[in-house]
């Protein structure tokens, strides 16, 4: 099902251009993540000023449009609020028991997850019924392929470091506890970093309606979402000292996996007009592979 026709972008940007702007925006976020050896947490709040900066200066369009594309038909109904707040609750309590011993990044990375509650919740209150099946088709499609991509891997690999030493598996219950931790914390903060920047913010530069390869925009934008994670992985495998076929094989792997999740991602956003759909299913395989990651 398609959204609602799109706003246009700044007249007269040339599609060639545009693809080269958002190469030098995701260049410039890499290049700095390199140069000031940044934290993962620090790395992703990073694209908040960045993103803003993008959305109002160089896409010119309206911070709401990050997360909806459809115009509010209606003002925002007062139990979205209660929504919103009951998102917040969780990352507040986290930030308030973790003050004292986490670093600036770690809380501004729940101050983000709080925020995210606000546009959470807007988009609840904006999901209808001819959103389900984008939904659903992000979950059989996106939702599926990161977890089998990312989760069981994982989950694989600590199976059989504990049966080797002889280690009894840890009970399910944990596991599942920390699959609804992550989801919780996960789920608002999308809103605000990652899943916002490349889909509601980059993917809604460059593609247009009238656009004849849609799958070549999105694969692109995936393509660069893999990379990007390259200054949170690549630091380590030097530090390593391992083999350039071994890092060569890791971009492979960054790129072939997130292309395949972030396809179906992009297409999940576009067909809806809402963030919602993207964003659970991302934080979803997150909190998937954090719950089987347990050891």
């Amino acid at each position: 099902m398609a959204a609602d026709a799109e706003v246009p972008g700044p007249a007269g940007v040339h599609l060639g251009r545009r693809y080269l702007v958002v190469l030098a925006v995701v260049g410039a976020w890499m290049l700095t993540g390199f140069v000031f050896h940044m934290t993962g947490n620090a790395y992703l709040i990073l694209g908040v000023p960045l993103l803003y900066a993008f959305q109002t200066l160089v896409a010119r369009r309206p911070v709401s449009e990050l997360w909806f594309k459809r115009p509010a038909v209606a003002p925002v109904p007062s139990w979205a609020w209660a929504v919103a707040a009951a998102f917040m609750v969780f990352p507040c309590t986290c930030l308030v028991r973790e003050w004292g011993y986490s670093g600036w990044d770690v809380r501004l990375w729940y101050c983000c997850a709080i925020a995210g509650s606000v546009p959470l919740a807007m988009s609840i209150a904006r999901f209808s019924r001819k959103d389900v099946g984008p939904l659903l088709l992000c979950l059989a499609t996106a939702g599926v392929l990161g977890i089998l991509f990312v989760a069981v891997p994982n989950f694989l690999a600590l199976h059989l470091r504990a049966a080797s030493a002889g280690a009894h598996g840890r009970r399910l219950d944990p596991r599942l506890r920390e699959m609804a931790r992550s989801l919780a914390l996960y789920v608002p903060v999308v809103f605000i970093l990652e899943e916002v920047f490349f889909r509601g913010g980059l993917d809604s530069y460059l593609h247009r309606s009238d656009d004849r390869d849609p799958w070549i925009s999105a694969g692109f934008v995936s393509a660069l979402w893999g990379l990007w994670h390259l200054p949170l992985v690549l630091p380590g495998l030097l530090a390593a000292s391992a083999a350039w076929a071994g890092i060569i094989a890791v971009i492979i792997a960054l790129v072939s996996v997130h292309y395949a999740m972030g396809v179906f991602l992009t297409m999940g956003w576009r067909r809806s007009g809402l963030l919602l759909i993207p964003a659970f299913v991302h934080a979803f395989v997150d909190a998937v592979r954090n719950g089987l990651s347990l050891h």
